[in-house]
């Protein structure tokens, strides 16, 4: 999983964005492919786990930004700092693009040179005076508000990366079903809460989001591994939902829809793990989404649908197969 950020205690809050696609790849990636696509910073190793499921994560990568940051009420942050950038591929299959910077006071009211941001990666900071309650405000700003090209867009940053490795020459484009992506912008701040705390919601076909409140100043370093599995999920979800609309557009006995249910199943199917590679301390965040939506129910129910769709477009085939084969 990706590397914890070392936060500052003054962290007011933090900011990510995961999209979340299909490999344009015609069968699963190997290992080795996996490595090279992921080899995105000369020198760095990429990180991999086999168990339980496999997963591989390119270096960490640093983008520096000198903006505004979106605020529910309009209020104006000043900003400077780095946002950590990584892209994902797990189970060969499934690749992301993760992107994600903690908002702090400055400790002076003062623009410093770059190289005092690039110690401390994945670090923003605001540098005008804000008010002691900032951080809702800056998650209304983020989640809610439309960005402006002097505010801070990590939606930008993270559809780049997921082109650069989308357009790897080692991908031959071929991908076996169709499946868009989704967007998952998140934000991560401390209340008073015993447990760590997720509302989810869908905002539309394709954006996601996710506010979670936390205790302590460690929980706020390892939130991005929840939020990119819980992408992940959630892509899942969508993908299965997408290719049974598709596979209505052919007749039952049609092969086209049987190809269609039967792409979902030999690719992503095996892939649902929620939690797989979640931080022991936010597992109990999986349980309040397991209650509301109830995630893995819904994917139980609409894999159930698929599965019998197919099964009633093979006989339906091989009905039309038979009765093709007795005219004759």
């Amino acid at each position: 999983m990706a590397d914890a950020m070392v936060l500052p205690e003054r962290t007011l809050i933090v900011l990510g964005e995961v999209r979340t696609c299909l490999v344009p790849a015609s069968g699963a990636l190997s290992r080795v492919e996996v490595r090279n696509l992921l080899a995105l910073k000369p020198g760095r190793p990429v990180r991999s786990w086999e168990r339980p499921i496999p997963m591989a994560i390119s270096p960490t990568m640093l983008v520096g930004v000198d903006c505004l940051l979106a605020t529910g009420t309009g209020a104006k942050a000043e900003a400077r700092g780095t946002v950590a950038t990584d892209a994902v591929v797990v189970g060969g299959r499934v690749l992301q693009s993760s992107v994600r910077t903690a908002v702090v006071r400055a400790a002076r009211p003062q623009r410093e040179k770059w190289e005092h941001y690039l110690r401390r990666g994945g670090v923003t900071e605001v540098i005008n005076k804000i008010r002691s309650d900032i951080g809702t405000d800056l998650v209304h700003g983020f989640l809610h508000r439309p960005m402006g090209s002097d505010t801070l867009d990590l939606g930008s940053i993270s559809e780049r990366l997921l082109a650069k490795v989308r357009l790897d020459r080692g991908l031959d484009q071929r991908s076996p079903l169709l499946a868009g992506s989704t967007r998952l912008r998140w934000t991560a701040r401390l209340g008073a809460v015993e447990v760590p705390h997720v509302e989810f919601r869908l905002e539309d076909d394709e954006v996601r989001t996710v506010q979670i409140i936390v205790r302590d100043v460690e929980d706020l370093a390892v939130a991005q591994q929840f939020c990119a599995d819980l992408a992940m999920h959630d892509w899942l979800l969508t993908a299965v939902v997408n290719a049974v609309e598709e596979a209505d557009r052919f007749d039952t006995a049609s092969p086209d829809s049987a190809r269609v249910l039967a792409a979902v199943l030999e690719h992503l199917a095996h892939l649902w793990m929620p939690g797989a590679h979640t931080p022991p301390r936010f597992l109990g965040l999986w349980q309040q989404l397991e209650l509301r939506p109830g995630f893995t129910r819904d994917w139980d129910s609409r894999v159930g649908q698929l599965r019998n769709r197919l099964s009633v477009a093979t006989l339906a085939a091989l009905r039309e197969a038979k009765v093709s084969t007795t005219n004759w």
